[in-house]
């Protein structure tokens, strides 16, 4: 259903220097030495960088983690799929920087009744075509997603009965059972909408090279060279003229090698990417070609407990184990002052209307993210010898960040006497290991690094800790009941107590996500151009509509 959140650049570094540097950074004593140029506090984040005036003919930007499969919106959910079309294919609601979710294709909406849901669409859209997008191409588009097999978002349809026209410019949803979700999903490409004609005509070629997309966003795809770039040009008939859209047309390159992006971006190759490799942020900072911004994200670096059969089935074990994990080394080290540690599973930025509650929580059980040795130590003293003595296996994908953490994980592991080996897969084939258990085995432990749908931390938790959860790979049933009741409950204020109820038994258990390392997001802004939003809104938000030129 979902791509995997790996690591997000790919990496030509050695394992010895990984491991190396890990060793020295992620001590027994906490946090270690830390390159003090690549680190910043909290207040350094921003949610848009400063605005520009100037329009530019064109400009190339660089999409980290190479080139997709496919444009089409109902099979995009990673970051570079999502960083092109979130410009080109809109949702019926929209995703702000400030992760808020507001009117877009729809203005607005009524819950007449627990099972039913109303929408009315805003007038004066079209498409890239110039026709209009009516209610039809809405319906045809939801109930692809629901029914189409190769959607990744279908699952999200799950307590949908139908969907119908009722109107010129309305569509109404019937539920099979109340559900305070959904409406919400509508912000992902769960509400995307696309030409219904364009779809029918082309099949299951759209997407590809050849054919593209028809949507109704401020860029339209322009062409696509295999192997080289996809290009986007600015769809001057698009309704939303609050966006400054000075981008004519923009280049999107593949590249994913840390050097070559680097280089790429200090020599002016490249005006701008988002995720900029960590190896190269020194640089980056010092360098006049640019500038370098960082904005609050829904990011988290994260162990999913994959096998309750051994030794992770154990709550202790699994508490000594994140206790004795110097997170906030890491955060300094392997991820260059970028991580902090986080206190719940959720991250902040995903606390929605849950915010005053879970924050509230969050405080209360807040850590420094240092190693806690001893106590670890006298956990595991309870535990059973036949338990402690099975031995605990994580599997990363072959990366430096990523080997970075799996050395940092199997130092505290070895320092409290579990038994424990690392395993360093291609990256190519890590994916595997998440969604094929004849692949994973009995693996105990997997890397991910994760976002969610949507600003909601329903999604998160239905994401990861409810029964069928792509990321709830060990089968964990702990909070399926508050889950269900919380989804059915329209009351926020009561829904939020119950998402604290949940968020309280997962930190207690620690199961079945660690509590890891919440991250920001960095964007790269060459000389030439600004404007862009810092904050990790770049998977669902046309972001290049606020590019404009810097006159330089």
């Amino acid at each position: 259903m979902y791509a995997p959140r790996l690591s997000r650049r790919a990496s030509a570094l050695a394992v010895v220097a990984a491991t190396g540097l890990v060793l020295a950074g992620c001590s027994g004593s906490g946090g270690g030495t830390s390159d003090t140029s690549a680190s910043k506090s909290s207040d350094a984040l921003t949610t848009f960088t400063p605005a520009g005036k100037g329009s530019i003919d064109k400009i190339t930007w660089n999409v980290f983690q190479g080139e997709p499969q496919t444009v089409d919106p109902f099979q995009s959910a990673d970051y570079t799929p999502n960083m092109i079309n979130s410009n080109m294919c809109e949702t019926l609601f929209a995703q702000t920087p400030d992760f808020k979710i507001k009117p877009n294709l729809a203005t607005s909406y009524t819950n007449p009744d627990p099972k039913t849901w109303t929408y009315k669409l805003r007038s004066g859209v079209t498409f890239w075509d110039g026709s209009p997008m009516t209610a039809d191409d809405v319906v045809w588009s939801m109930r692809h997603n629901m029914t189409d097999k190769s959607s990744f978002y279908g699952y999200l349809y799950a307590n949908v009965a139908s969907i119908a026209k009722t109107g010129t410019a309305e569509v109404t949803v019937k539920l099979k059972k109340p559900d305070y979700l959904f409406n919400d999903e509508l912000a992902s490409y769960a509400g995307v909408v696309v030409q219904k004609n364009f779809y029918e005509q082309h099949g299951k070629k759209v997407g590809t090279p050849g054919v593209g997309v028809m949507c109704t966003g401020p860029y339209r795809f322009a062409k696509w060279t295999r192997g080289q770039s996809i290009s986007a040009s600015r769809y001057d008939g698009y309704w939303n003229k609050s966006l400054p859209r000075k981008v004519k047309n923009i280049d999107f390159t593949f590249l994913t090698d840390d050097s070559a992006i680097t280089s790429g971006l200090l020599s002016g190759q490249i005006d701008g990417t988002y995720g900029p490799p960590v190896a190269g942020l020194s640089q980056l900072r010092a360098s006049s070609a640019g500038k370098l911004y960082s904005g609050p994200a829904p990011l988290a670096v994260t162990l999913v407990v994959a096998n309750h059969k051994g030794a992770m089935g154990n709550a202790d074990v699994r508490k000594a184990l994140q206790m004795a994990i110097d997170w906030k080394g890491i955060g300094k080290q392997v991820y260059a002052g970028e991580g902090t540690p986080a206190s719940l599973q959720t991250v902040p930025a995903v606390y929605g209307f849950a915010k005053d509650d879970l924050t509230s929580y969050a405080g209360s059980v807040k850590t420094d993210g240092s190693a806690k040795t001893d106590e670890a130590k006298k956990l595991l003293a309870g535990v059973p010898a036949d338990v402690k003595s099975k031995e605990i296996s994580l599997v990363v994908p072959q990366q430096a960040e990523t080997q970075q953490l799996g050395v940092g994980i199997k130092d505290a592991a070895d320092r409290i006497g579990l038994k424990f080996k690392l395993n360093v897969v291609p990256a190519t084939g890590y994916s595997n290991y998440l969604y094929d258990p004849a692949t994973r085995g009995s693996t105990d432990l997997l890397y991910t690094q994760f976002w969610p749908n949507i600003p909601n931390p329903l999604d998160w938790l239905g994401l990861t800790a409810v029964t069928g959860g792509t990321f709830n790979q060990s089968g964990y049933k702990g909070i399926d009941g508050l889950y269900a009741k919380a989804i059915g409950t329209k009351d926020e204020s009561a829904r939020s107590k119950l998402v604290v109820q949940m968020e309280q038994k997962l930190h207690d258990e620690m199961d079945p996500m660690f509590s890891g390392i919440q991250l920001t997001n960095d964007v790269w802004l060459g000389s030439k151009i600004t404007g862009a939003p810092a904050a990790f809104s770049y998977v669902y938000y046309p972001w290049a509509a606020h590019l404009s030129g810097t006159g330089k």
